[in-house]
């Protein structure tokens, strides 16, 4: 009887412990996503009103998030190497893993938008060129909201929100497609406005990366949870 005390016990304080470094692990995802969220917003405000200051405040940031990436990875590495999860631990493992890179990937995508906007200083764009600039801001709106409901998904490992998460990126391609042809009637205007066109068209492609990446976080979740590969399956059937 006191053997078999003894490895319920067992049993819960691995279960314990297997909980606690999944939370830490869960707990550096979120933050990191946290912060790449207020990357993006800063980024896009940078580069729609030409502001040189806030785009070097995302580039100086950026370490920060390198950091938090490299601590998720270790943390992920600790619950491989101890713990060795399977069936559903292991699947929202891996989420949180895929989770991290593509948060990896939208920080970089702030980056490149902040280095187009502090590369306009040399060149002092008027209030009208910047006027070229207010897609990258419309699109970071969506793209952000995306973001940050992936990750209450995540946190909260509620497949439906995921689902809708996923269902609206498509929201995110229209608009970018909108904001294209918009580009091309300022191109067709004044050909002189090629530059800020095309540093334009790289903000908003940067910004619907975001989206992609925002609903690649959901789409994880919901295999997570379900087990189901929604590349292969209707999404809007899961929620």
């Amino acid at each position: 009887m006191a053997q078999e005390e003894a490895g319920q016990f067992a049993d819960r304080h691995i279960l314990s412990r297997f909980d606690g470094d999944l939370g830490y692990f869960r707990g550096l995802v979120l933050e990191m996503g946290k912060r790449v969220q207020v990357q993006v917003v800063l980024a896009s405000e940078a580069l729609s009103t030409c502001d040189v200051a806030k785009a070097r405040k995302v580039i100086h940031n950026h370490r920060a998030i390198r950091d938090l990436d490299i601590d998720a990875l270790t943390a992920n590495a600790r619950l491989y190497a101890i713990h060795q999860p399977v069936a559903r631990d292991l699947r929202f493992v891996l989420t949180l893993s895929r989770a991290v890179y593509d948060l990896e990937r939208i920080g970089d995508e702030a980056v490149r938008v902040a280095d187009i906007a502090e590369g306009l200083y040399e060149y002092q764009p008027t209030s009208r060129d910047c006027i070229l600039f207010e897609d990258v801001r419309r699109l970071a709106g969506p793209s952000v909201q995306l973001l940050q409901r992936s990750l209450e998904s995540v946190a909260e490992e509620d497949v439906n929100l995921a689902v809708q998460v996923a269902l609206d990126g498509k929201d995110i391609e229209e608009m970018f497609k909108g904001s294209i042809r918009r580009l091309a009637t300022y191109l067709m205007e004044d050909p002189r406005n090629i530059r800020w066109v095309i540093d334009a068209t790289l903000g908003i492609k940067a910004m619907e990366r975001i989206g992609d990446h925002a609903c690649s976080i959901a789409r994880n979740l919901i295999y997570s949870v379900t087990g189901k590969d929604v590349r292969h399956v209707n999404v809007a059937s899961l929620g």
